[in-house]
């Protein structure tokens, strides 16, 4: 059970408190606590106002625009995963109303959410590059599938090892597949010792 400092009406005072029971609606929270001082039980009630917010929600190439409500006074950050039409999508982008891009931001200060879903398969490009030439494909893997540098993986009947993995904030040694923009590798000789990703070949 969750522990919260709260105000006792047994003690009078600021007391630490075991939450019971916890009920949550869009519009309203009610918990049940108990003082771990003097055992007093009583409910906290809060109630919240929601604003509705435009949501772009991306999956794959595509995109879908539509209208989230959110209590105004919840805290958004870019790389929050949220609930969103019982989806969960990692947010990408926030707009306030004067028409600021930033990386956080109360609800009631926004305009539009960008996020992408995290509950569809992530399609990761990949680059082969050799001295003669270059060739590309793409894979669906689970979200959080990891990828690594200098690791070893086959793509049909081609073994490649990894040599550059890009995000939107740079170039990691090893990350998630979801904070993946594109991953670049380098011809190998077969090897026993291999991840193989020819099942999530597109």
């Amino acid at each position: 059970m969750e522990d919260l400092y709260l105000e006792c009406p047994g003690c009078d005072e600021v007391t630490l408190h075991t939450v019971l029971k916890e009920k949550e609606s869009k519009k309203h929270l009610k918990i049940t606590v108990k003082c771990q001082e003097c055992g007093t039980v009583h409910d906290i009630e809060k109630n919240f106002k929601l604003k509705d917010i435009k949501i772009v929600i991306s999956r794959y190439d595509e995109s879908e625009q539509s209208v989230l409500q959110i209590a105004t006074d919840e805290i958004l950050k870019v790389e929050d995963v949220i609930l969103a039409f019982d989806e969960s999508v990692e947010i990408t982008a926030l707009e306030t109303e004067d028409s600021r891009r930033v990386s956080s931001s109360a609800a009631q200060d926004l305009k539009m959410i960008w996020a992408r879903s995290i509950d569809v398969p992530k399609k990761v490009g990949i680059s082969i590059n050799s001295r003669e030439s270059t060739y590309s494909f793409n894979i669906l893997v689970p979200q959080d599938y990891v990828f690594e540098e200098k690791k070893i993986y086959r793509a049909g009947r081609d073994f490649f090892r990894i040599k550059q993995i890009k995000t939107e904030k740079g170039n990691f040694s090893r990350e998630l597949a979801r904070k993946i923009k594109r991953i670049y590798g380098e011809p190998v000789k077969p090897l026993r010792d291999y991840t193989d990703l020819t099942e999530y070949m597109l």
